[in-house]
């Protein structure tokens, strides 16, 4: 992985948490937009995907990247009934265009010495959260959560291994920075396919064939699933409306915005934020 300016790695979206009182057996489904370590600190986890069913004991912890169906089933200590939880949500942006794990293929779990080290930091950003940023102190609170997170960073990436099309995706990024630049600073705006034609050096079709091949989408798909990942995050982090959000993020109307919705992550955008409010705050 030669060649990466690690001062190009931005931070969108990191997001702490614990939680107790899960119902024994309750069942979690969501494909979601970021990164998940999450571990059991009272019961276990027993976590489904495309690739096999894991179970997550003791200190042990699971990883997950972006976008891929997860279905959690929460399991209680059985002698005391109670299964709580922390974590974290997590997204790292490289070149300030694309998903670093693109990069990666992360293993969905972890023996309990690493996740020993994921709880230690996942505690110390629970909490440096309950420390009030307030005048000069907020520029140390923030440099301490740079800090726990390119740490987690760290700890992500020594358990990683590079994707076999880790550097032609890195390749293809540099030639693509210019639209993929204009995609991220105005996701919002109307932009069609003469608007990113403007932003590339290269032909109409060769701007198809490189987001075909790096990203397996054409690149007004592209556009419409980063509208779709910022709407998600502003579900999970905002108090907004969502015919709100569905506008802000360049959809006609609350209907379409929510037909979108399910077919990407599976579930409406209200059922998301209920479902993502009742993860945090149980």
């Amino acid at each position: 992985m030669r060649g990466v300016d690690l001062i190009g790695i931005r931070i969108p979206h990191m997001e702490v948490g614990s939680s107790a009182g899960f119902p024994d057996g309750w069942v979690h489904e969501k494909t979601v937009p970021f990164g998940i370590v999450a571990q059991a600190t009272a019961g276990s986890y027993k976590l489904q995907t495309e690739s096999g069913t894991y179970v997550v004991t003791g200190s042990e912890a699971f990883l997950t990247p972006a976008h891929l169906p997860l279905r959690i089933t929460h399991i209680a200590d059985p002698d005391t009934g109670l299964m709580s939880a922390r974590f974290v949500h997590f997204q790292f942006v490289v070149m300030d265009t694309f998903d670093l794990f693109h990069l990666y293929e992360l293993p969905l779990t972890c023996d309990a010495e690493t996740g020993r080290r994921f709880g230690e930091l996942i505690e110390a950003m629970l909490a440096l959260r309950e420390t009030g940023p307030d005048g000069a102190s907020s520029i140390a609170v923030i440099a301490k959560n740079n800090e726990l997170a390119y740490r987690l960073l760290s700890l992500l990436l020594e358990l990683a291994t590079p994707t076999e099309r880790s550097a032609s995706l890195l390749n293809a990024a540099q030639e693509l920075q210019p639209v993929l630049a204009h995609i991220r600073d105005h996701w919002a705006d109307a932009i069609d396919i003469d608007v990113l034609l403007r932003k590339f050096a290269g032909s109409r079709s060769l701007l198809f064939q490189l987001f075909r091949k790096q990203f397996q989408q054409s690149p007004m798909d592209y556009v419409k699933s980063t509208r779709l990942n910022e709407a998600y995050r502003k579900l999970c982090t905002t108090d907004m409306p969502v015919a709100e959000i569905a506008l802000m993020s360049g959809f006609a109307n609350s209907f379409h915005f929510s037909r979108e919705f399910k077919a990407k992550f599976g579930r409406t955008p209200t059922e998301a934020r209920r479902a993502n409010r009742l993860w945090m705050s149980t």
